[in-house]
């Protein structure tokens, strides 16, 4: 996957958060924590990446900040207003501002809408000339404006949702997973019109992804979940050549290099085991059973997220 290098702008570090999110947990049927207490910012303008396993609550964590999940605990702050309770009435507003490109790009679009009933959404945002120049600026033909879903490729289906994302002219957008479900040589393309949508229109992303090589040229700043939490969080450049926890020095090691040479020699870190379950997370760092550095305190006292060279890391014994 070849995805066009960017000279990212970050947004001011003291620029006011577009998206604040503080201690946001969700417990299912009571037990099973699946995101527990995490925050961050999304400044204006800024991509966000937020990485980890499957079924580290990534997605879950997108789902609630967009309020088609209600948190358990914590808070979502969208431009300076509390949205985490708000009824769908007081939502409406929000909604344009707030949009969401989901995985799986023919599971979110209605199979018995036109591709202009998809995009207009249930409030007709748009006319059909509107919906036609919408078509143009995400690389599709106008004239498909009357077609099904099921009469495209997963990789035009996908330019349909991010359509729809768009018509509302929204300020921040979740990606949850947005090119997991393509072809590699899709989902560059995918990347790249995302990125150069935010460029022409200002958006700001949450980008969720599972493989780092995803969002390496697409985030400033770089999220790293475990189990629930985020464990480190820092600028994208510092990350890929510092890693500081780990599990992230671990996810890194595992990002195939083009170089032989390099490849056969680089080294790599395998994690012993498989994630634990939420329902019986261990005690201690959730992430000790598999660590090649644990020591005892790391059994018994969860890490909080400390600034290490420059980033937030929550490990005791941080790579050096």
């Amino acid at each position: 996957m070849k995805v066009e290098p960017r000279d990212a702008q970050p947004a001011a570090p003291d620029q006011a958060a577009l998206l604040s999110v503080r201690d946001l947990t969700m417990t299912f049927r009571g037990l099973v924590k699946a995101v527990d207490g995490i925050g961050f910012d999304v400044r204006p303008g800024e991509t966000l990446g937020l990485v980890g396993e499957s079924g580290c609550g990534k997605s879950t964590t997108g789902r609630m900040i967009v309020r088609l999940l209600e948190p358990t605990a914590g808070t979502v702050t969208f431009d300076g207003t509390d949205i985490t309770h708000l009824d769908a009435r007081a939502m409406l507003p929000f909604r344009r501002d707030l949009q969401m490109i989901f995985q799986d790009p023919f599971a979110s679009l209605n199979p018995r809408q036109t591709v202009q009933q998809i995009v207009a959404g249930p409030r007709r945002l748009l006319d059909r000339s509107q919906a036609a120049d919408l078509l143009r600026q995400v690389g599709l033909d106008p004239q498909h404006l009357d077609r099904y879903p099921h009469e495209f490729s997963g990789g035009q289906a996908q330019r349909i949702g991010i359509a729809r994302a768009l018509a509302s002219k929204p300020r921040l957008i979740v990606c949850d997973e947005p090119v997991s479900a393509l072809d590699v040589s899709i989902q560059a393309q995918i990347v790249n019109l995302l990125g150069d949508l935010q460029e022409t229109m200002g958006l700001a992303y949450l980008f969720i992804a599972h493989d780092l090589s995803v969002v390496r040229h697409m985030c400033e700043r770089i999220a790293v979940m475990y189990l629930g939490r985020i464990v480190e969080v820092g600028p994208g450049s510092a990350l890929y050549t510092d890693p500081a926890h780990p599990y992230t020095k671990a996810l890194l090691s595992a990002i195939p290099v083009p170089d032989p040479d390099v490849e056969a020699h680089r080294e790599r870190i395998v994690l012993r085991g498989d994630p634990p379950s939420p329902a019986a997370p261990p005690p201690g760092c959730s992430f000790n059973p598999r660590c090649h550095k644990a020591q005892d305190v790391c059994r018994v006292e969860a890490p909080v997220l400390t600034v290490v060279r420059g980033r937030e890391v929550a490990c005791h014994f941080p790579e050096s």
